[in-house]
């Protein structure tokens, strides 16, 4: 069989889309898929270094921020030459699929992955601009991809396609890379200055909506009140740093609270914590920062938005909260601080599930199949 030419496309090198499509794009089999990449360079925790490593074409497009003719051009000009486009998020959705209008009857095949169905969580009237822009795209959409059922939901909901059209398949982290991490924790916890004895909680995310930093903050400070030795190390950058910042000096939480920024040592980070928190208001696809928590063993507690639940085992594996319940969130953290047996168990309850059910093989393997089947019709 012919290759099938694939261009993978996401609007920033920043968050769990860039991880998501490096780690696709580097696991398809190359017998089978030539495949090329296009993204900002905007000093993510995924760079053009790590698709040269692997001898994958990769090509910088401008679209982390405004509109811009030459991105969309030099997009066409890929969408010209590849049999599928595979974009991933809004952003790149919009940018790629109008690409794809301007080839008219010589356009590839569309893939599109949500990575969070936005959309409808927005006011009016931006609300319903966007969903009149995703009806307006759907015409040259061919298979959307959820990386969760509630994702797919929402596009039903949205009336935005069809169930025919909409392809289920979970996010997968790379299981080896964060084992070797686990096995680095002394040393991460050094490394950070963390004491010995400190129960550590640690979220990775994107600053930015819909992130809900006022009810982890100040569930944090209840810890404070009750666990001796705590420490919350918050991983990531984006626009809402500055308030992030603002909300821990209100709270006299400076000493209990460290912004690390953006880091590429995520795996040593969750091997030097306790536990995974990812507080959230609106929407969640599936967020890959819980799966990988998950594979570092650590229990992860989490609002129950979007597919969170379908990674999580409330009360097995970590807890699920309500959106914006500051008692509950304080209540589970606690609970965990009290008990590093409790921890200790659902952590390797989450790293179980984490090999069977979210490895990144299966996404990769689930992804070619919907890439087949496609160049069949």
């Amino acid at each position: 069989m012919t290759d099938i030419r694939i261009v993978e496309l996401v609007a920033s090198s920043r968050g769990g889309g860039a991880v998501h499509v490096r780690d696709l794009a580097v696991g398809l089999d190359r017998a089978r898929f030539v495949v090329q990449v296009a993204m900002p360079e905007d000093g993510g925790s995924v760079a053009a270094q790590d698709f040269a490593a692997a001898r994958i074409p990769f090509h910088s497009v401008d679209i982390a921020g405004g509109f811009s003719w030459p991105a969309l051009l030099a997009i066409r000009a890929l969408g010209q030459r590849a049999d599928i486009l595979h974009v991933h998020g809004a952003r790149a959705g919009l940018f790629g699929r109008l690409a794809a209008l301007l080839l008219g009857q010589r356009r590839p095949r569309v893939v599109y992955t949500i990575h969070g169905f936005a959309a409808p969580h927005y006011p009016a009237p931006r609300r319903q601009v966007l969903l009149l822009v995703e009806h307006a795209l759907a015409g040259v959409t061919d298979t959307w991809i959820g990386v969760s059922h509630a994702e797919k939901d929402s596009l039903l909901a949205a009336k935005v396609a069809g169930t025919e059209r909409i392809k289920v398949i979970h996010n997968g982290v790379d299981l080896t890379r964060f084992a070797m991490a686990r096995a680095r924790r002394a040393v991460a916890r050094k490394a950070l200055n963390l004491d010995r004895g400190a129960f550590v909680v640690t979220t990775v995310c994107r600053l930015h909506r819909p992130r809900d930093f006022r009810t982890l903050l100040a569930a944090f400070q209840r810890v404070r009140e009750a666990v001796p030795y705590r420490r919350l190390l918050i991983v990531g950058d984006g626009p809402l740093w500055g308030r992030v910042e603002e909300i821990v000096s209100s709270l006299a939480l400076q000493d209990d609270v460290q912004l690390l920024g953006l880091r590429r040592d995520v795996p040593d980070i969750l091997a030097a914590s306790d536990v995974f928190v990812l507080a959230s208001q609106g929407w969640e696809g599936l967020p890959l920062t819980v799966l990988e928590a998950m594979a570092s063993a650590l229990p992860v507690v989490a609002s129950d938005v979007g597919g969170t639940g379908e990674a999580i085992r409330d009360g097995e594996t970590g807890y699920l909260f309500a959106s914006g319940d500051v008692a509950a969130l304080a209540r589970h953290l606690i609970a965990l601080a009290a008990s590093a047996d409790l921890a200790r168990e659902m952590g390797q309850r989450g790293l179980q599930r984490a090999r069977d059910s979210f490895a990144v093989e299966r996404m990769i393997r689930q992804t070619a199949q919907v890439y087949e089947r496609l160049m069949e019709t």
